[in-house]
């Protein structure tokens, strides 16, 4: 099969051959459809990852969507052909940048019935760290939550999470992506830039931070006391601990985690028609370093794809 992979850490990502893998007891492998680029992909690749993924050679991805291609032994909730989705593996190395990969079953659940294979293979790490990071910020009805970086891949879906819960949302992104984010629910958007019109925003119930570094830093004033900050990336802010309790506030370091409810439930509000991910750009597989360089690059709203298609 066919798959992008670092032989060096910060060496290219080059399409070679290698192995199909053949599934283990409680595995299934699943012919990729579609994947996505993720900031932590791009981290891994240069040796900066969780400890976990270290490994060489490194085949990046952990979105996955497709469909089940072989079942191992014991597995009794998919057959051949059946539609699925996840996050497979998370902190371990997935290896969704390839043709195929095999994965627990209980990491995978069925696909949207409404979704694409592109669409729903851009949405498990975005949409799961989204979730997550709102259920640590205690993110509910009623609410009022602060979220940066709201046009990027995990933004944009915690936009609309956020909504669905029946919060307030207060949307920091460029402004020539303001019109798109009052479309997904937004109530209010500030241009991130502009530190007088943040300041502005006043004191919300919670904050979800996808920023981090000094610009995360000063999202804790922007939370009242007894609230809560989710933070992504909470080792780019020093003695982030300390600055919550000053201001009587939670801060929350989060990282994603494989949770098939949690995704079964996105799924539900996919169909519905509550969530929907924004596709910013479609890559090859033969292209998945100009994908990633597209994320890196910050040029487009919401995910970028790899759609996976076999000769």
């Amino acid at each position: 099969m066919r798959a992008a992979r670092h032989e060096r850490w910060g060496g290219p990502l080059e399409v070679v051959e290698v192995e199909r893998p053949e599934p283990a007891a409680g595995e299934v492998r699943v012919a990729v459809r579609g994947t996505s680029v993720n900031p932590i992909d791009m981290y891994t690749g240069r040796n900066l990852g969780y400890e976990q993924s270290m490994r060489l050679p490194h085949i990046p991805g952990w979105d996955v969507a497709g469909v089940v291609d072989a079942v191992g032994y014991g597995v009794s909730r998919y057959v051949v052909g059946d539609r699925v989705y996840g996050l497979p593996w998370f902190p371990y190395p997935a290896g969704t940048y390839a043709e195929y990969l095999t994965v627990p079953a209980y990491h995978l659940v069925p696909m949207p019935k409404s979704a694409t294979f592109v669409a729903a293979g851009c949405l498990p790490m975005a949409a799961l760290t989204s979730w997550q990071m709102l259920d640590a910020a205690r993110v509910e009805a009623g609410r009022h939550v602060v979220i940066s970086g709201a046009s990027g891949g995990v933004g944009h879906l915690a936009v609309q999470l956020a909504v669905a819960r029946g919060a307030a949302v207060t949307a920091l992104a460029r402004p020539e992506y303001h019109a798109t984010l009052r479309g997904l629910g937004a109530e209010t958007c500030v241009d991130y830039g502009d530190s007088a019109a943040v300041a502005a925003v006043g004191k919300a119930d919670a904050a979800i931070d996808l920023v981090g570094f000094e610009f995360g830093a000063s999202l804790f004033d922007r939370v009242r006391p007894g609230g809560a900050i989710a933070l992504a990336t909470a080792w780019s802010i020093p003695g982030y601990r300390e600055a919550a309790a000053q201001r009587g506030i939670d801060a929350i370091s989060c990282l994603v985690e494989p949770d098939p409810v949690a995704l079964t439930a996105i799924a539900d509000l996919v169909d519905a028609g509550a969530v929907r991910v924004v596709v910013g750009a479609e890559f090859a597989l033969s292209d998945a370093a100009e994908a990633q360089q597209w994320v890196t690059e910050r040029r487009g709203f919401g995910k970028a794809a790899i759609v996976v298609e076999r000769a």
